[in-house]
């Protein structure tokens, strides 16, 4: 009976032992398009020069005349990296060949 007993239950067992993960076939869920994101920068001003207005006498070709100038304030812009640049994975509808 021990004889008998054996290599059914190996008969019986193959299927679920031997068979590769490959040869089970599976369905699309749900599809991403891989989506890059652009790094995101904040930006500072700092003042190098103040406005001014200021009178100035200028003399060429035989004009002399007072000017009254004005000048804007001249500031440096700093970029300072808030978040570097990255990809993500946006849903996107399921197109044919995927």
């Amino acid at each position: 009976m021990k004889k008998i007993a054996l290599p059914a239950l190996a008969l019986a067992l193959a299927p679920f032992i031997a068979t590769p993960a490959a040869a089970w076939k599976g369905h699309v869920v749900e599809c991403f398009d891989k989506v890059y994101v652009a790094p995101e920068y904040r930006t500072t001003k700092h003042m190098v020069k103040a406005a001014k207005t200021t009178l100035e006498y200028r003399n060429g070709k035989g004009v002399e005349q007072v000017y009254r100038m004005h000048y804007p304030a001249i500031y440096e812009e700093k970029k300072h990296l808030v978040r570097p640049g990255h990809y993500v994975m946006r849903p996107a509808p399921c197109r044919k060949g995927n």
